[in-house]
């Protein structure tokens, strides 16, 4: 019970955060205000802040309370802190770096895929693409999907720090995905997409499972600047 409430409390004090009630520099209410508020003991109050800290969201000082820290400073790495940003909205330049970053990982991994991947591995990337085959009509069971795809892409890597990222990659690419999916048709134009990375993994050909990769990325990027056509722009600049 008592690991419920903590769990439920840093969830709530962290949507709270990133939802931006509580803005950068900001203090959050004395620990009194926050327990009638959340309806927990000092004690969980005490353990959720000091997640939140450990996930860069708070800093803890004599006199200055408990206070927020800016975006820049959280774990983006933390499935956890990226799914109370996706909650609100995420920021524009988020989510531009999280295109770049896609850049900078993905297709190089896709090399080492083709390279590493085990017979197991490349079965999982097939199976993950007929799911997403089956799943063509349904947005949410193709997010799903299109999730576990690309982790088995990634993992077949077999590079322990990109395994290690898994599981913020994974919500990463969810994001990504949400918003490029929101264009008619989009998730057909893909479809052909992935069968070409999968199927380069299997056969081991490199470059044909690069370009595929970097094919995604730059459709997501298109996809994207339709909604932030402003601040791609300030980026080319």
């Amino acid at each position: 019970m008592s690991s419920s409430f903590h769990a439920a409390t840093v969830d709530r004090l962290g949507l709270l955060i990133a939802s931006g009630v509580v803005a950068a520099g900001q203090t959050l209410k004395v620990e009194a205000a926050l327990c009638e508020e959340l309806g927990v003991s000092r004690t969980v109050v005490r353990e959720a802040i000091k997640t939140l800290v450990a996930k860069g969201m708070l800093d803890v000082g004599p006199k200055v309370g408990t206070r927020v820290l800016p975006v820049r400073s959280w774990n983006l790495f933390d499935p956890q802190v990226v799914g109370w940003l996706a909650a609100k909205g995420l920021p524009e330049n988020f989510v531009m770096d999280l295109l770049d970053l896609r850049r900078s990982i993905e297709p190089m991994a896709v090399r080492w895929a083709c390279e590493r991947a085990t017979p197991a591995q490349i079965e999982e990337i097939q199976a993950a693409y007929r799911m997403l085959e089956a799943s063509l009509g349904d947005k949410g069971d193709y997010n799903l999907a299109d999730r576990r795809f690309h982790e088995a892409v990634l993992a077949a890597s077999h590079n322990q720090f990109i395994e290690q990222m898994l599981p913020a990659l994974g919500a990463l690419l969810a994001v990504s995905f949400e918003v490029s999916s929101t264009v008619p048709e989009e998730l057909g134009k893909t479809l052909p997409l992935h069968k070409d990375l999968a199927d380069a993994i299997a056969t081991r050909d490199a470059a044909r499972g690069v370009w595929a990769c970097m094919s995604l990325i730059e459709r997501a990027a298109v996809t994207i600047a339709q909604f932030y056509p402003e601040l791609v722009a300030r980026r080319r600049e």
